[in-house]
């Protein structure tokens, strides 16, 4: 499922001949029609109109979405603005409905035609469980909202790290020319990468640990709800509160990662020979406990593909006079400001 995503990039990269262009709207539906499958059991043609309004409404809703957290403390607030339609907060509840509009005819079109025999995909699964549990959390709605998450978290987010690791790879050709070379001595030329290959490339590994620890893409992690008064470290946290993690404050702490913890470098994720990935308890860019990213692992999947697959065909450069700029915008996630890249045939 990811590689056919992965092959139609390669063939637009590869129609552009090496001229600067601007990759993210062809990133973007590359990344939501691994999710579309996923949950619709169904790719989605380029040009295809519903997968057009899928990636708008993604892209808007991310870009939007970081303006409104004040509103979570001014309920009041909120609920004027969804009624009247206006300002972020009333564009963002346009965004979900015209999702969830999709969403139902899908699942109106998966019940009509569902095979208990033969389970296509994530609606399916789920279809099924809401016949077989009867319970009230298992419901359509509750699946309206899921598949939204799915696109939102699966989709943008994986999207953000191969856009900053693309910049990244721009504007460090170092570690570009080192990943090509592993990518040439453990996957050669010809042969497609495979998620098991991520074992035996320890330099492309740390250098997507330290693009996700640098550039982290989800700098203020969702929010959270104590149900019970809870004392932590000395502090009394009231049943009731509002808890966010500072994912951010955590992956640029000197404490934690040295007096260069600003500054982008690989090596830090590496043994001193460079042949073992060194963890460290204060790399958390998918959070930990209980409540850590459900996605993990298809995340790290899909990300350590298409970069694989991208560098071992291609070389990123900037256009000559390009400068490039790490400061990022944030809306739901870390987004990099729009940026002109050359790829070029390898």
């Amino acid at each position: 499922m990811i590689k056919e995503e992965i092959d139609d990039l390669l063939e637009l990269f590869e129609q552009s001949d090496g001229h600067s262009m601007y990759i993210r709207p062809l990133i973007a539906p590359s990344m939501s029609n691994n999710i579309a499958s996923l949950v619709y059991g169904k790719r989605m043609k380029f040009d295809d109109p519903d997968r057009i309004m899928l990636d708008r409404v993604i892209s808007e809703f991310s870009s939007q979405a970081g303006q409104v957290a004040w509103q979570i403390f001014f309920p009041w607030i909120t609920r004027c603005l969804r009624f009247f339609r206006f300002g972020t907060e009333g564009k963002l509840d346009l965004l979900l409905r015209e999702m969830k509009e999709y969403t139902r005819k899908e699942i109106k079109q998966h019940e009509e035609t569902l095979d208990e025999n033969n389970i296509r995909d994530y609606i399916d699964g789920y279809l099924l469980e809401i016949r077989k549990r009867k319970e009230k959390s298992f419901c359509k709605g509750v699946l309206e909202d899921l598949v939204g998450t799915f696109f939102g978290a699966g989709s943008e987010t994986v999207r953000l790290v191969v856009d900053w690791f693309m910049l990244t790879m721009a504007a460090y050709e170092d570690v570009q020319e080192k990943i090509q070379a592993e990518i040439d001595n453990v996957v050669g030329r010809n042969r497609s990468p495979n998620w098991s290959d991520h074992v035996k490339m320890p330099y492309t590994e740390a250098t997507i640990m330290e693009i996700m620890r640098w550039r982290t893409v989800v700098p203020i992690n969702i929010l959270r709800y104590t149900l019970w008064t809870t004392e932590l470290n000395g502090y009394v946290i009231p049943k009731g509160s509002y808890v966010m993690s500072n994912l951010w404050a955590i992956h640029h702490n000197p404490e934690y990662w040295g007096s260069d913890a600003e500054i982008f470098r690989p090596e830090r994720f590496l043994s001193d020979d460079g042949k073992n990935i060194i963890k460290s308890e204060y790399y958390i860019p998918f959070s930990i406990g209980k409540r850590s990213c459900p996605g993990e692992s298809y995340a790290k999947t899909e990300v350590f593909l298409y970069v694989v697959c991208i560098l071992q065909k291609f070389k990123v450069n900037f256009p000559d006079g390009a400068i490039p700029d790490f400061e990022g915008n944030l809306g739901i996630g870390l987004s990099p400001k729009p940026y002109e890249i050359c790829i070029k045939k390898r």
